[in-house]
């Protein structure tokens, strides 16, 4: 059973939410953008492999400014590849090659996870700062 004392206790004081929205939205903002610049990072490492047909790029969404990893070839045709149809290749190269590149593949995984993540909380904390901002702002007279 939920008390309603919780709600309408008349001296409770909500100062200390105040402008906590904007900066848990730029805290996320920046959050997002250090994983992007990792995400290049990574891509930008994966390049300097040389003799091997196999790097990461990073993919912009622009229906929804995701920002994913992905697998391509090098060389023509420059094609994106799944890391399924590279891994039989990837494990005849020699092991500290090999090994490298299912790390580059697991940091890959993680950092696309880390970012659809963080886009996502940073829509729910702009959404809290728009319903915050929304109950402030009294609503216009029509007379």
């Amino acid at each position: 059973m939920v008390s309603a004392d919780v709600v309408s206790t008349p001296d409770m004081s909500i100062k200390g939410f105040k402008g906590k929205g904007a900066a848990w939205a730029n805290e996320t903002r920046a959050r997002l953008a250090g994983i992007r610049k990792d995400m290049q990072a990574l891509a930008r490492q994966t390049r300097a492999v040389r003799g091997h047909d196999y790097l990461l790029t990073v993919h912009v969404r622009k229906h929804n400014g995701q920002h994913v990893l992905r697998w391509r070839m090098a060389g023509r045709p420059a094609r994106h590849v799944t890391w399924a149809a590279i891994a039989g290749q990837v494990d005849l190269l020699p092991p500290a090659l090999a090994d490298w590149y299912q790390r580059a593949h697991v940091a890959a995984l993680c950092l696309n996870h880390q970012e659809m993540a963080a886009r996502h909380e940073l829509r729910l904390a702009e959404r809290y700062r728009e319903e915050v901002f929304a109950l402030r702002t009294p609503p216009k007279r029509t007379s």
